[in-house]
């Protein structure tokens, strides 16, 4: 039995070549339990993905690496929040041409030509993966379910005997995923009774005189804008702010610290 000629390598293979194209980007559901709220509020974030995304990020007020669908409820929140999710649909396809040999490596005519087989892989020195085509005639081929990454193709003559022609030269295409995101906005409104640190930064320690709360000495400082926990008061407009806000730069005599709060004009 005579091998195929190997005419595929005298072929203008960057003419012909592969032509890849990514998924197409899917959709994503992205919802929460309530997108405003007065105060504070706590989010549960529920998500989904048509078709299954093959992977899935948060970012903006979460973060992590997420399933295609899901629900998550986070901790409490006192200010207006963003969340996003980013999924990306990695699979694609590649579109392969050839022109098929018309000759046996001896120079007889090829006349029993059956079909083609396409080899391919992540490398193009090991290239482990095939399709074959039905058909002489044949001239294209598309390979499907391709991961993001670079892919090397060639393409072999198949005759009725089963005989294989070596590989033509090899080319290659990368497949880049295609992406989708989506983001949930909460708000949380101010109530009427909010307060907060607007005019001194200057935070201070509490002690006790005669039963009654009476201010200490400064003993760090607290970013304007902080808001102030009205249960807790000292005097008539010192109330106790959140520990993991406040800069201590002397240590305090208590464990409350309060600062000068007032509602916002």
């Amino acid at each position: 039995m005579q091998r195929l000629s190997n005419a595929f390598l005298a072929l203008p293979l960057l003419l012909l070549g592969t032509f890849a194209q990514a998924q197409t980007a899917g959709s994503i559901t992205f919802n929460a339990n309530q997108t405003s709220a007065t105060g504070s509020l706590t989010p549960k974030l529920t998500w989904s993905t048509t078709p299954v995304a093959s992977s899935c990020a948060a970012s903006g007020a979460w973060s992590g690496t997420k399933f295609a669908s899901g629900s998550e409820t986070l901790a409490s929140i006192t200010a207006s929040k963003s969340y996003t999710l980013t999924c990306a649909w990695g699979n694609g396809t590649a579109t392969i041409q050839w022109a098929a040999p018309t000759q046996n490596t001896n120079g007889t005519a090829l006349t029993d030509l059956q079909g083609f087989k396409i080899v391919y892989g992540t490398s193009a020195s090991n290239l482990n993966l095939s399709q074959s085509v039905s058909g002489a005639t044949a001239k294209s081929a598309t390979i499907a379910a391709l991961a993001t990454g670079t892919w090397y193709f060639a393409v072999r003559a198949v005759n009725t005997s089963g005989v294989e022609s070596a590989n033509s030269a090899v080319v290659s295409r990368t497949i880049s995923a295609a992406t989708a995101a989506k983001t949930v906005n909460i708000t949380i409104n101010s109530s009427s009774s909010d307060i907060w640190v607007t005019t001194s930064t200057a935070v201070y320690d509490v002690l006790m005189n005669n039963g009654v709360r009476v201010l200490g000495r400064q003993v760090g400082t607290v970013p304007l804008g902080t808001r102030c926990q009205t249960y807790y008061k000292v005097g008539s407009d010192y109330y106790k702010v959140n520990e993991t806000k406040i800069r201590v730069t002397t240590q305090p005599r208590s464990y409350q610290m309060v600062a000068r709060c007032a509602r916002q004009s």
